[in-house]
């Protein structure tokens, strides 16, 4: 029976049966269309957690990581933190390898609207995340009285890889200043780990040096435990006594002091350095008290002296709630030490 060749073509084809002069195996494959692969994500490294990520206005210039700022608008560094004008604002970018790691950012931030000749003040805060926004006209709560921590959940879908942008604003009726001390972004299942690396660098460089009317005020205690300190009180050779506080994330301390046979007056200082070695510090060789004995612990290194005055006695606290308080004799100290969660330890040195 006589059939066109596109009849038969069309027939063997349909029975799976190549016509001849086909082109037949490995080279018939070659030329058939592939489908496109998925085309590059830019700015997209996957697998890879991103830096932690932080603005931190406390300092002049200030702190940043993985984060640029590229916009500033009717805003000003102030003291501590970033005095944001009625209809202002300031403008980040930060960077996500891949946004599927981060399952869920936690933006925070820490702001006031300053307050109104004592009252509650009115700075509307807005924030947009790549162009969403994650407060409109927001009202943040105390008035003004002190720093609020603000947080904010955003889904791994609304990260970009790469370059990802943030705009956080005043309202343009703006009473008062909005001000701004902190901004970080935290990755899920890596809390605060901006504020971590924040903490790092306080530690990184413990030796603190302070103007005061009292003259150049050093501190340094270091147990070994990678703390940071927060209050800090002594005595000295000359017979003053003083206690302070640090504030504005040890930019300052605020407290009292006292002369010999005087009344306690107020006591104020303004950090000048902060830096990583003090040779005149005094290194101990130490040992804790528990269980009915003695145990060695780790080296105390320590400097605290206003006009190059030694201390005879000194109390400190850090930021986690570990406290010591030790008096100084002809070759070393004894006190206690206590952690925190825990009860009161003996606490020994002899010079090293």
């Amino acid at each position: 029976m006589d059939i066109s060749t596109d009849g038969y073509r069309a027939e063997t084809a349909a029975a799976g049966r190549v016509p001849s002069g086909a082109q037949q195996g490995d080279e018939a494959d070659a030329k058939l269309p592939h489908p496109p692969a998925d085309a590059p994500v830019p700015g997209l490294r996957p697998g890879i957690q991103m830096a932690p990520t932080y603005a931190d206005f406390g300092t002049d210039p200030p702190r940043l990581g993985n984060v640029g700022i590229t916009g500033r608008h009717r805003s000003s560094a102030a003291d501590d933190h970033l005095e944001i004008n009625a209809g202002g604002s300031v403008e980040f970018e930060f960077d996500v390898p891949d946004p599927a790691v981060v399952r869920e950012a936690c933006v925070t931030l820490v702001a006031l609207a300053s307050m109104l000749g004592g009252g509650p003040g009115h700075a509307p805060l807005t924030i947009a995340l790549n162009g969403r926004l994650l407060a409109d006209e927001l009202r943040i709560p105390n008035g003004g009285g002190l720093p609020q921590r603000l947080v904010f959940a955003v889904p791994a879908v609304e990260l970009l890889a790469g370059r990802n942008t943030m705009r956080i604003a005043s309202g343009a009726d703006a009473r008062s200043t909005l001000w701004l001390y902190r901004v970080t972004v935290d990755p899920m299942y890596a809390h605060d780990q901006a504020g971590l690396a924040l903490v790092r660098q306080a530690i990184a460089a413990p030796v603190l040096r302070y103007a005061s009317d009292a003259g150049e005020i050093t501190i340094f205690v270091d147990r070994g435990e990678q703390s940071v300190l927060d209050q800090v009180a002594w005595a000295d050779t000359s017979g003053a006594e003083y206690a302070i506080t640090f504030e504005k994330r040890q930019r300052a301390f605020y407290g009292w002091r006292r002369q010999p046979g005087g009344e306690p007056t107020e006591f104020r200082g303004r950090l000048t350095e902060r830096g990583t070695v003090a040779r005149e510090a005094w290194r101990f060789e130490t040992e804790e008290g528990w269980a009915g004995g003695w145990h060695r612990s780790g080296d105390l290194l320590l400097a605290v002296e206003v006009r190059g005055c030694p201390v005879t006695r000194l109390a400190w606290r850090d930021l986690r709630g570990n406290n010591g308080t030790i008096a100084f004799g002809g070759a070393g100290f004894l006190g206690t030490y206590q952690r925190v969660g825990e009860g009161p330890i003996g606490y020994r040195g002899r010079f090293a």
